[in-house]
């Protein structure tokens, strides 16, 4: 069945909340729900991204419910792939606020089952079209009209929610690992805080202890560069990113590519931070990957030390944003980087700390493996099972052998 969107649905803008109520100290206010909340791949990741709660006065209709859809509408087009991109308001007793620049999406034809609707907006043919019409050249835009005026084909409702179920247990499967992740990845931020209290700077710099180096980008220009095997890291591959283990690229280049870039070819578990417009993402690549040129990279001198600069890093982020300069954007230079001193206790106390925080991330990159291959299966399964070519009993075998 061919249908427009604005027949079966409605978007609703959101609430322009004043900045001066917002908290990073949270307290069981309500929830603001931002852009950066919403994972590339769909759904939110509350628990690994920034939270801010409002204090203020706000029109109580723009309180969101457990079960409410969200699509994302505005976004910049460095980190365009997730213009359109869904998100459900969580059942887990916060109270959640609608945002400007996000639209709330209501059902309001008995032709569309919801939870369908969700997956309806990873589909490649409708996110083809909000791309298509949106507005901007460093910020792009879409509009409820613009959603609504989306042409697509969707199935009976039956069997609208036979596919919303079947790949509903690989995203609930995804959930639990990425709380599975936050948390352990949290754990390992408390040892690092009490492992650090009371520590005094040093003599010793980033710069002093590991290797800091950068990266750039081949050139476009050359066709022979691109489309290799070699993984080319981007910010918005990171940004992306649910916990900060890498296993591929959006883009990809030749070894000849490598060879006429400023990047080198990083090995695994090196430490790769984006440096510039957002600063401060971390990657951990799974997998030998080179960058471009918006990254510090982090080559520590030994296992025991990479653990330790990561979360020295990491909890030093706000000072990094402090020494950055910039009029089109932030940057934070590797020079104004390998000049910061660090706390750095005796080396007997370095790997004690990475004893206990190894098994932690070891247990995070091992759920964000398997939140990979989850996310990947259902991205293949999604548009099989909208035109027919798989049939959802069969899909429902393989979501079997998956999880």
């Amino acid at each position: 069945m061919s249908i427009k969107l604005g027949d079966v649905l409605k978007v609703h803008h959101g609430f322009a909340f004043s900045g001066d109520g917002m908290t990073d100290d949270l307290s069981g206010r309500p929830i603001v729900v931002s852009i950066g909340n919403f994972n590339y791949t769909g759904g939110f990741r509350f628990e690994s991204t920034r939270v801010r709660e409002f204090r203020g006065e706000y029109p109580k209709e723009f309180n969101l419910t457990p079960g409410d859809l969200l699509v994302v509408m505005t976004c910049q087009t460095s980190g365009g792939e997730i213009l359109g991109i869904p998100g459900i308001i969580p059942n887990d007793g916060m109270t959640y606020l609608h945002n400007q620049r996000i639209g709330r999406v209501e059902v309001v034809a008995d032709r569309l089952h919801k939870r369908f609707a969700y997956y309806l907006f990873l589909t490649a043919e409708v996110n083809r079209q909000l791309f298509s019409t949106a507005s901007g050249t460093k910020i792009l835009h879409t509009s409820p009209g613009r959603i609504e005026d989306v042409e697509c084909r969707i199935p009976p409702l039956r069997e609208q929610a036979r596919i919303a179920t079947v790949l509903g247990v690989l995203d609930d499967k995804i959930a639990v690992n990425e709380r599975i992740a936050a948390t352990a990845i949290g754990l390992a931020d408390t040892q690092f805080l009490r492992a650090v209290n009371g520590l005094q700077f040093g003599e010793e710099t980033f710069g002093s202890v590991a290797t800091v180096v950068g990266g750039g980008t081949p050139s476009t220009k050359v066709d022979e560069y691109w489309g290799g095997d070699v993984c080319w890291t981007t910010p918005s591959d990171v940004t992306a990113l649910a916990s900060p283990y890498l296993f591929e690229t959006s883009r990809k280049i030749t070894e000849i590519g490598l060879e006429n870039c400023a990047s080198q070819l990083y090995p695994a578990q090196s430490i790769f931070m984006t440096s510039r417009a957002t600063i401060g993402a971390f990657a951990l690549p799974q997998v030998p990957a080179a960058v471009n040129q918006g990254f510090i990279v982090v080559l520590p001198p030994t296992d025991e030390m990479r653990w330790w600069l990561l979360h020295e890093m990491r909890s030093r982020v706000d000072e990094m944003v402090s020494l950055s300069n910039g009029s089109t954007f932030l940057e934070l230079s590797r020079k104004n980087f390998k000049a910061m001193r660090i706390r750095l206790p005796h080396a007997t106390e370095v790997a004690a700390f990475s004893q206990k925080v190894g098994p932690l991330h070891a247990a995070a990159a091992h759920a964000a493996k398997e939140n990979h291959a989850l996310a990947a299966l259902r991205d293949t399964l999604l548009p099989q099972l909208m035109s027919g070519r798989i049939r959802v009993k069969d899909a429902e075998k393989i979501v079997e052998d998956a999880t």
